[in-house]
């Protein structure tokens, strides 16, 4: 197989691999389609998390193909999306459900590290099927199901919140990942949802998803806090999802929420921030992580099965594997 490999920064460089073959208790998928991730975009540019020699690749849905001496759950002809980090399920974190938190789940992770090859392939290795395959109802096309790993980060996103119907949110960033924020906050009875974009394409899908208010960030510029709280009746958001991973977005984030509100961080942001610890204490500001997902996989999969979320504006262009370095991370 051709693919391109994490050859240093801003550099991928296509190798020829051999098909991978499927060991007792593996399966072998070959891949329809995969997202390109933001993770990939920030471990391609700086290098974060992502060694030299990987492929990159973990958003990923396909047909599975071969399965080794063992496996009784798969056979080929299923088609299936990947979960790209799979639990142990022994661990303490994995005892109490927090899966994305087990110690084993990234040394087992593919497409971010060399010892797991990614989905950036024509064919994937499966390690640990029973945690990583999620098979797919007919009712859902690989091109919906090409965005249930970030829908998983969205919905997990949501569910550490402390959302509750009527809440006011701000959503940072009209990314997958912000689209999908959006459109569960719209789905549990959110009172008013305001997105924050600076791409005119990407804040008019936000505003046919359903967003209340939308605002361009750069142009509302110092105003951006005031224009915030007078959409939400002068005290400011119940909940601010940030979605962007950007420096910006984190030091804007919690001057937009309440006193005692909650501010969930949620995209990747590989850079130092400065922010000031006094607010957050003078408003009983809570920050908190999110980290991929826990079992948001099949409320994900069941939300696509009854047409629930639309997916088809969250996919902006398909390529091929062979352009993936020109057309998709150099856009």
């Amino acid at each position: 197989m051709n693919v391109p490999v994490f050859s240093g920064l801003q550099k991928l460089e296509f190798q020829e691999r051999p098909r991978p073959v499927a060991d007792p208790g593996e399966v072998l998928v070959d891949v329809a389609l995969c997202g390109i991730c933001g993770s990939d975009v920030h471990g391609y540019l700086n290098g974060i998390m992502i060694p030299l020699g990987t492929v990159m690749g973990h958003e990923a849905v396909g047909t599975v193909v071969e399965t080794g001496n063992g496996v009784t759950e798969w056979r080929a002809g299923d088609r299936v999306a990947i979960k790209p980090i799979p639990e142990c399920g022994e661990c303490p974190f994995c005892r109490k459900g927090q899966f994305s938190l087990c110690v084993e789940a990234f040394p087992r992770a593919i497409g971010i590290s060399p010892a797991n090859d990614g989905a950036f392939a024509r064919t994937v290795k499966v390690k640990h099927p029973k945690a990583m395959l999620f098979r797919l109802p007919d009712e859902v096309t690989f091109e919906q199901a090409a965005v249930i790993e970030p829908l998983a980060t969205s919905l997990h996103g949501v569910r550490m919140s402390r959302f509750r119907p009527g809440d006011t949110a701000v959503v940072i960033g009209a990314g997958t990942i912000g689209l999908g924020v959006l459109q569960f906050l719209k789905l549990g009875g959110a009172g008013k949802v305001i997105v924050l974009e600076v791409s005119e394409r990407k804040r008019e899908i936000a505003r046919g998803l359903g967003a209340d208010v939308v605002l361009d960030p750069l142009k509302e510029g110092e105003k951006l806090r005031e224009t915030v709280f007078g959409h939400t009746g002068g005290i400011g958001a119940d909940l601010v999802y940030e979605c962007a991973g950007v420096p910006q977005a984190l030091q804007a984030s919690y001057t937009l929420v309440k006193s005692g509100g909650q501010v969930l961080l949620i995209g990747i942001n590989d850079k130092e921030v400065s922010i000031q610890p006094f607010f957050l204490s003078l408003w009983e500001v809570e920050l908190k992580g999110v980290l991929g997902y826990y079992d948001e996989f099949d409320h994900v999969i069941e939300f696509l099965r009854r047409k629930r979320i639309n997916t088809e504006v969250m996919i902006s262009d398909t390529i091929d594997l062979a352009e993936i370095e020109e057309k998709g991370f150099r856009r």
